[in-house]
């Protein structure tokens, strides 16, 4: 019952909440939250900056949203462990929305992601999330995770290019024609930051290589670029990062908007609801595995529904205060477990270390060199791309699922995104309806004497129904007990294991039951459970006409077939009881007759 409760449930703070309910807190447990949520805000200062560069909008952005999204998705979220802020399967996403918008699109459309995200937790959407198919998850993540890295080619290589084209294909082609003028010293810094972060990780020290490596590839470039080797900065882009609190924006998003006409708006408005609903489908997938993948590690429950709502919460707070899309990041959030974390109180913490960074390190930051950030954005898209599952995947599973996979990951490099996740739900949808029709079976069990004592005539046929008879599955069910129509005069189905009778399938069974009236076959049901019942009660039992009849046992359906049988061949129905009536008689005085054998 607790396990149903974890998955039904949608309370605010339910994380936090339920932490204190089971555990309590005290210093200990705050020293352990404190420890960290200063470890994972470390890792979250640079990858917050090279997401929102990666984007193409000023680094300050994405502190905002770790800061605000961090912590509040903290406090209002369903899970101990999850900590919310920029995702590398965002940048793509929201790179076309700031080409065509600026940072009021950016704004708005993770603001009505967060609202979306909120709709799903109110429809306990939740649990329904995580039953998304792993060959389209992986198809959107190494999608995504393929167009991250190769959009970084320019600044991990330094090409001189300006004016990108926003269509991927020709922007990478660009990109690929210039590589002969890299810029030696971005290449240097990039490749050196990588091979850095990746030997700092086979050591597994606690802290992790981010900030280090940052650290030392802007040391070489000050060097470098003293000596003129103009390899481009955060600050040569940006200008400066300004050090105050996130400052509220809903008053500059109104001003902006009535600053367009209603065609304007409207033409905005109809460019970013898909983006906005790739976004929360995106944001909701990435939380969910995050979240069971913690709860594996940890042994815990989170509470799906309350993810969700803590999620749309952290979004929409966040583009109210400059912030754009969040969710939960499973490096940032493995880390935090790894480094003892007990509750959110820790992904609290981590947001005011950010804060921190703000305010005594902004001057530093814009010192940041973008070959750096661009190897940094590359190993943040290789971990969540989890391409090794998706090898597994590609190996080992049947045809079908390399289909979908390969289908899902060519759309998100060939079309638009909000189109590849559309089109992926969709897809999803059809195999789930695939896979639950494919367990509804018919058996036939005229001869197994499990489900029925007496014989049953020649004349007649009995079957079971397993499963759900909805639309997908009734005409596939029905269409093979026609087939079973022909010479015979009646036919029974046991419908105990039958849990679901749709609309869909009740017009199947009315055709069936139609076609058999015009054969002049009877149809008998039995057992039904109550959904079916009632359903077949609001059509109206009246309406199936005079071969139509349902019984409460199977064992009723039988007797009234004998009944009826009786009423058409008396005779041999007569001599068929006085032969079971004799054998029964004898079955009974035998134990009377050995009994007296033995006195």
């Amino acid at each position: 019952m607790a396990q149903s409760t974890n998955f039904t449930s949608l309370k605010i703070g339910y994380g936090l909440r339920d932490f204190l309910k089971k555990e309590g807190y005290d210093r200990h447990a705050f020293g352990k939250d404190l420890l960290a949520g200063f470890t994972v805000g470390i890792l979250a200062i640079p990858i917050s900056m090279a997401l929102a560069t990666g984007i193409g909008i000023s680094p300050i952005y994405g502190l905002y949203t770790a800061i605000v999204a961090g912590f509040f998705t903290a406090l209002f979220g369903g899970s101990r462990f999850s900590i919310a802020g920029p995702t590398a399967s965002f940048v793509i996403l929201l790179i076309p929305v700031a080409e065509s918008y600026g940072l009021l699109g950016v704004v708005l459309v993770s603001f009505l992601a967060g609202l979306l995200l909120m709709l799903m937790a109110y429809l306990r959407l939740g649990r329904w999330i995580e039953y998304i198919p792993e060959s389209i998850t992986l198809g959107f993540t190494t999608g995504i995770a393929t167009l991250i890295i190769l959009l970084q080619i320019k600044d991990f290589f330094g090409l001189p290019l300006q004016n990108l084209p926003s269509d991927f294909m020709e922007r990478l082609w660009m990109m690929v024609q210039n590589l002969p003028q890299l810029h030696w010293q971005s290449a240097v810094i990039g490749i050196g930051t990588m091979l850095f972060m990746i030997i700092w990780a086979r050591f597994k020290f606690r802290l992790p290589g981010h900030l280090p490596g940052i650290i030392l590839a802007s040391v070489a470039t000050y060097y470098w670029n003293m000596q003129g080797a103009e390899i481009k900065t955060v600050g040569e882009l940006f200008a400066e990062i300004p050090h105050f609190l996130p400052n509220f924006k809903g008053d500059w998003m109104w001003e902006m908007l009535t600053l367009m006409n209603a065609t304007e708006m409207w033409e905005m408005f109809k460019f970013l609801l898909p983006a906005a609903f790739a976004l929360a489908v995106l944001g909701a997938m990435e939380s969910m595995f995050c979240a069971v993948v913690l709860d594996n590690a940890a042994g815990t429950r989170h509470s799906p529904n309350s993810e969700l709502l803590g999620q749309g919460l952290g979004n929409v707070l966040s583009s109210l205060f400059g912030g754009f899309a969040s969710s939960g990041g499973m490096a940032r959030s493995m880390t935090n477990l790894r480094a003892g974390a007990l509750s959110p109180v820790s992904g609290m913490v981590h947001a005011l270390v950010v804060l921190f960074a703000i305010f005594f390190l902004a001057k530093l930051l814009v010192h940041l060199p973008m070959p750096a950030m661009s190897a940094l954005l590359i190993l943040v898209a290789w971990k969540m791309s989890s391409f090794s599952r998706a090898l597994v995947l590609l190996r080992g599973t049947p045809d079908s699922d390399t289909w979908v996979y390969l289908s899902c990951f060519v759309m998100i490099l060939l079309f638009d995104v909000s189109i590849a996740v559309t089109a992926g739900m969709v897809l999803a949808s059809v195999l789930f309806v695939k896979e639950i029709a494919e367990m509804t079976r018919l058996q036939d069990i005229r001869n197994v004497k499990r489900y029925h004592n007496e014989s049953i005539p020649q004349e007649w046929n009995i079957y079971r129904i397993q499963g759900p008879l909805f639309f997908a599955a009734a005409d596939r069910i029905f269409s093979e007990l026609v087939e079973t129509l022909s010479k015979k005069d009646g036919i029974v189905l046991q419908m105990d294991a039958v849990t679901i009778l749709d609309s869909g399938g009740l017009a199947a069974l009315r055709r069936f039951i139609a076609l058999a009236e015009r054969n002049g076959v009877e149809v008998y049901l039995s057992e039904l459970q109550f959904q079916p019942l009632k359903t077949l009660a609001r059509y109206g039992l009246d309406k199936f006409g005079d071969h139509f009849r349902l019984f409460a046992s199977l064992d009723e359906a039988q007797l009234a077939i004998h009944e009826r049988l009786a009423q058409q061949n008396p005779t041999e129905q007569t001599a068929e009881i006085s032969s079971s009536l004799s054998i029964q008689s004898r079955a009974e005085t035998a134990p009377i007759s050995k009994a007296t054998e033995r006195h």
